[in-house]
Parts: C-alpha cells; structure tokens; sequence
C-alpha cells in the first residue's frame, strides 16, 4: 500500500501499542487506516505530524 511501519511502542493507558508510520501522503494513510480498521479487532486514531521545518513555516505565514 505504500505505508511503512518504522516503530512500535507498547504503552499504557487507554492504548495498548502505538505504532508510527509512515506515507506518502495523507489519502495514502487513510486508505492503510480503513484496511485496517476493517478487520475489526483493531482501532485506529490517525494523528498529522509536522516537521520543525513544516511547523516554522506555518507558524511564519501567521498575521
């Protein structure tokens, strides 16, 4: 599908692993997400991330 697994972590709390992955794109994620989502034993909660680069240059183009 395009979308590789780079960690995983096993945590505690409401969660029992986050997994940080990596795509393409936005739509490349999404689509991993529904296929796995669709099997039914597990829930996804997708989260955008910004580089400090993507993160400078959108804090930059505030008024």
């Amino acid at each position: 599908m395009g979308v590789e697994l780079k960690t995983v972590y096993s945590v505690m709390g409401q969660c029992d692993a986050v997994c940080i992955l990596g795509a393409p794109d936005d739509k490349t994620m999404a689509k991993a997400a529904l296929a796995i989502g669709s099997l039914g034993n597990i829930r996804t909660e997708t989260l955008r991330a910004f580089t400090e680069d993507e993160n400078r240059q959108i804090v930059a183009s505030l008024p």
